[in-house]
C-alpha cells in the first residue's frame, strides 16, 4: 500500500514535544483482538525516526510458501522487493518516500520456525523528519502475516 510515510515538517511545528521526542519502545494499546495488532509496538522518535514492529505465529504454511505469498501481497501494494533469501527466510522490501529526495522507507520480514507454526517477524523504519501513521503500520503488517495464512 503505498503511502505508509509522509513528510513531516509541518507536523513537527503542529504536534506537542511529547511525542516527537520520545524514543521510548511502546506497545500500542488496541481493541484489534488480532494477534499481529496485539504484539505490535513502535520506538523511536519523529526526530530520530521510528521502528514499527510485530510478529505472529502462522500454522500449516511452510516457509517457502509463506515468503512467496509475503512478497506476492508486498509487491502488488506498492513495495519493491529488494532482496529474498530462502534459507535463511527474510524479505527485504522498500518504497520511495514521498518528497524524500531518492530516500526509501525499508521493510523486513522475516520466517523462522517456531514451535507450532512459522513465526513471521516485520519490521518497518522511518527515518528522522518522517511520519508514519501507526494504525496504518498495524494494519498492513497484519495484512501482509494474513496473506501469508491463507489457506
Amino acid at each position: 500500500m503505498k503511502g505508509w510515510y509522509a513528510v513531516g515538517i509541518s507536523f513537527f511545528i503542529l504536534s506537542g514535544c511529547g511525542d516527537i521526542m520520545s524514543s521510548m519502545s511502546q506497545k500500542v494499546d488496541t481493541t484489534d483482538t488480532r494477534v499481529c495488532a496485539q504484539n505490535f509496538t513502535n520506538e523511536g522518535s519523529f526526530l530520530a525516526g521510528r521502528t514499527y514492529k510485530t510478529h505472529q505465529v502462522v500454522k500449516g504454511v511452510s516457509k517457502n510458501t509463506a515468503m512467496t505469498r509475503a512478497a506476492q501481497y508486498l509487491s502488488s501494494n506498492g513495495w519493491g522487493i529488494t532482496n529474498t533469501d530462502k534459507e535463511l527466510g527474510i524479505i527485504n522490501a522498500a518504497q520511495t518516500v514521498t518528497m524524500g529526495e531518492g530516500k526509501t522507507a525499508p521493510l523486513n520480514v522475516s520466517f523462522s520456525p517456531e514451535i507450532g507454526g512459522l513465526k513471521v517477524s516485520m519490521a518497518f523504519s522511518t527515518s528522522g523528519g518522517l511520519s508514519s501513521a501507526a494504525q496504518t503500520v498495524k494494519d498492513e503488517f497484519c495484512k501482509t502475516i494474513e496473506a501469508v495464512a491463507i489457506k
